[in-house]
């Protein structure tokens, strides 16, 4: 299917020649593999029936996902489909790759379009883009039968291929760069300098090359190799980020080659095809197709444009074909070279439209073969009679909580130099607010109660006396509702899944709904890493984990009494209220509180060992919430040491050999490096988990909840009373004990003095008394 595709739209031959029989290619993947998931085991080596793995082994399998032969890599950002890992193909199937075995120059190639029609949503790279492909230094894998260890010392991700929207002329369209070693995005020069289309095939050759330039080189669309003693014929970007220090910090040499699924290049997908990798230039080139000539296409046509007499216009298309970069274009008005304003791009600008310039606007480009394809028209008309602006779109009312940007805007048919004046509730917005008021589009940030209102716009030009006023647009804004953690407990369902578990998945997916949540901190410690905060949080109610990215300074106390706005989410430690208070932030409606305030910790739940049995149970009420397991014996992890580098999950029993799970997280400073008791009377924590019982553990965090004494028993002493002359007598024989009194049965009762194991009171008068013998 993918060949299909490439001959109607470029009509380029791929050439299906025996891979074996040339020296100078390493290997060639055309992704001839069925539908769906290429790697489909957690961990998978580089034998002969398994050429690619995943760079974590960890993520799900359909980071490395084939479709009709072709590989869709995704941003993991994207709504529409999320993936993530790196995905490796090695060049040999041994560690130490026969082709590399010392510092060469190498060169990968392979098919690539930026897709709008994988799903819903896909759509260009962001201004500043992301690498999704790259040679791999390392670190050089041993692997065994239960997976690969790992040998560091290489030099990470090289030749990283870029994918970015800035430094673009044309609208809606995209270009590629490359990087040699570094994480950076493109260099300012805006790497390979011609804009590529969307749903468009295109050929990369990428050059890594450690041995003379120390830098990457990417070519487009090239139609001829390095001649010898000469620089290549075909235009090209050579990165600019050095190599320095590469060879002296690396002890290996590249071993593979990688896809990646980023989220920093924003909603983009890619589809890739004829990847090959080889020792030549020309090797590369010409396994995915011929250097026959064919001629160009348009991949995106012209579009018109309406103005008035001296206003700018822009006129763009983009072209495909062999020779990309030295490509040429002339532009016909009406079938004839345009004249006014010549220019050997494929972007036409006029900077000061006349009458002159109405008419039919074609572009005709040519590849260095002399073959050529003429745009479709597009129709300019430019009017000398003056008009008032006219809407195409208006602003449009809007509903958002406490914290969220919003951004108001208009577009407008208008000759002349537009001028726009925004109001709020009909009041003229100045200079001094939000920002001037002076433009096409009117935003606010962190959004307050007090903004709502109706927001209009009005617009004129500089060439007719009146303008236009837009329709009202309602802004209003909502807070988060103040509810309890029970009630947060019922919004999940059994049938649904999520990261890491089976089931009780939260209902509101993707989250978008803030909710206002009260409580005390029930665990010691931050248990999660990162620029993030993970405690656990309780009302009169129930409990829940609370999330925060960007709290790498959100270090409540234990009993610390905190308000948190945070949207529903949920992983395989349970449910979670999740917040983002980092600057910029996913969810900017969200916040916490640390009210100053302390609280008694809650009293814990006493759970048995075989709680699992209702799991109704567990996930609407116990999970989060503080418990207590009691008669717990450590097994064969007793007298051993709490991990320091790791979290440590252990299995516990009681008597009658009935097992639980405990854990203790290598963040928490109290209990990592503290050695097991062999039995504890009972071990207090949070519960946490989700779905099936196989999940739930018991969450310690803080090791004196880990108790060995045993409980002191008080045994009653037996109180004595008799009647004697209209007294009562009290007698008993401890005198640790003592008595007291109250009018009340349920208190409260104050202790008699001088009462030691006797007293006696007159019962002639007084109210109904109420005794008790105390030990405190």
């Amino acid at each position: 299917m993918k060949k299909t595709i490439l001959n109607s739209l470029l009509a380029l031959t791929v050439i299906a020649a025996p891979l074996a029989a040339r020296a100078d290619l390493i290997w060639y993947d055309g992704f001839q593999y069925p539908n769906g998931s290429v790697i489909t085991n957690t961990i998978i080596g580089p034998s002969t029936n398994s050429i690619w793995f995943r760079e974590s082994g960890s993520s799900t399998p359909d980071d490395m996902y084939t479709v009709n032969s072709n590989l869709q890599v995704c941003a993991t950002s994207g709504t529409y489909i999320s993936r993530a890992d790196d995905c490796e193909r090695v060049l040999s199937n041994t560690n130490n790759s026969v082709y590399t075995n010392n510092f060469q120059v190498l060169y990968a190639s392979f098919t690539v379009i930026c897709s709008t029609a994988i799903s819903n949503g896909a759509g260009l790279p962001n201004g500043l883009g992301s690498y999704f492909a790259s040679f791999y230094s390392g670190p050089v894998y041993a692997w065994t039968s239960s997976g690969r260890t790992t040998n560091y010392g290489g030099a990470g991700y090289c030749g990283r291929v870029q994918a970015f929207t800035n430094f673009t002329v044309a609208p809606n369209t995209w270009r590629l760069g490359v990087t040699g070693n570094t994480l950076s995005t493109n260099a300012a020069n805006g790497g390979f300098p011609v804009d590529l289309a969307v749903n468009t095939p295109y050929q990369v050759v990428v050059e890594y090359d450690p041995v003379n330039l120390d830098a990457a080189t990417i070519w487009v669309n090239p139609i001829s190799p390095y001649q010898t003693g000469t620089s290549p014929v075909d235009p090209h970007y050579t990165s600019s980020d050095s190599f320095a220090g590469f060879k002296s910090t690396s002890t290996n040499i590249i071993n593979s080659f990688a896809f990646r699924q980023p989220s920093s290049f924003g909603s983009a997908a890619f589809i890739i095809t004829n990847c090959a990798i080889a020792t030549t230039f020309a090797e590369a080139m010409t396994n995915v197709w011929s250097t026959n000539a064919v001629p160009p296409v348009i991949a995106a046509q012209p579009v018109g444009a309406t103005n008035y007499v001296n206003a700018a216009i822009q006129l763009s298309a983009v072209a495909n074909g062999q020779g990309l970069a030295s490509m040429t274009y002339q532009w016909l008005q009406n079938g004839s070279p345009y004249t006014a304003n010549p220019a050997n791009a494929n972007v036409l600008s006029i900077s000061s439209a006349q009458i002159t310039d109405t008419g039919n606007f074609q572009l005709v480009a040519t590849t260095p073969y002399g073959l050529s394809v003429t745009s479709a028209p597009a129709k300019v008309l430019i009017t000398a009679q003056p008009a008032p602006p006219a809407f195409t779109i208006e602003p449009v009312s809007q509903v958002l909580y406490s914290g969220q940007n919003v951004v108001f805007s208009t577009t407008v048919n208008t000759p002349g130099n537009p001028t726009f004046t925004w109001y709020s509730n009909n009041v003229v917005i100045t200079a001094g607010q939000v920002d001037s008021g002076n433009s096409s589009t009117y935003e606010i940030d962190n959004l307050q109660t007090n903004y709502a209102a109706s927001y209009k716009v009005a617009v004129t030009n500089n060439v007719y006396p009146t303008g236009v006023v837009s329709t009202n647009a309602v802004l209003t804004v909502k807070v988060a509702a103040a509810v309890s953690i029970a009630y947060l407990r019922t919004l999940v369902d059994p049938n649904l899944g999520g990261t890491g578990f089976t089931g009780y998945g939260p209902t509101n997916v993707p989250p978008s709904i803030p909710y206002q949540v009260t409580g005390t901190i029930t665990t010691y410690t931050n248990i999660t890493s990162g620029n993030t905060a993970s405690y656990y949080l309780q009302d009169a109610t129930a409990g829940i984990d609370i999330f925060m990215t960007g709290g790498s300074t959100f270090r409540p106390a234990q009993g610390d009494v905190v308000t948190f706005v945070g949207v529903l989410s949920g992983y395989e430690s349970g449910l979670e209220l999740d917040a983002d208070i980092q600057v910029p932030s996913t969810l900017p409606f969200t916040s916490v509180v640390d009210t100053g305030v302390t609280n008694a910790l809650p009293t814990p739940i006493n759970i048995g060992y075989n709680i699992g049995t209702n799991l109704n149970n567990l996930n609407y009420n116990l999970d989060g919430s503080r418990v207590t397991l009691s008669d717990v014996y450590f097994g064969a992890r007793g007298g051993t040491t709490i991990s320091t580098t790791a979290n440590d999950q252990l299995t516990v029993t009681n008597s009658i050999g009935q097992s639980f799970s405990l854990s203790f997280f290598d963040l928490d400073l109290d209990t990592a490096g503290q050695t097991l008791p062999n039995y504890a009377y009972s071990v207090t924590g949070v519960l946490y988990g989700m779905g099936t019982n196989s999940y739930y553990s018991v969450a310690v965090t803080w090791f004196a909840d880990i108790n060995t004494n045993a409980a002191v028993v008080v045994t009653p002493i037996p109180l004595s009373l008799s009647v004697s002359d209209g007294h009562f007598n009290f007698k008993w024989t401890n005198s640790s004990f003592s008595l007291q009194s109250s009018t009340n049965v349920a208190g409260p009762y104050t202790s008699i003095t001088g009462a030691s194991t006797g007293f006696s009171t007159n019962t002639a008068s007084g109210p109904t008394m109420f005794y008790r013998l105390y030990h405190p």
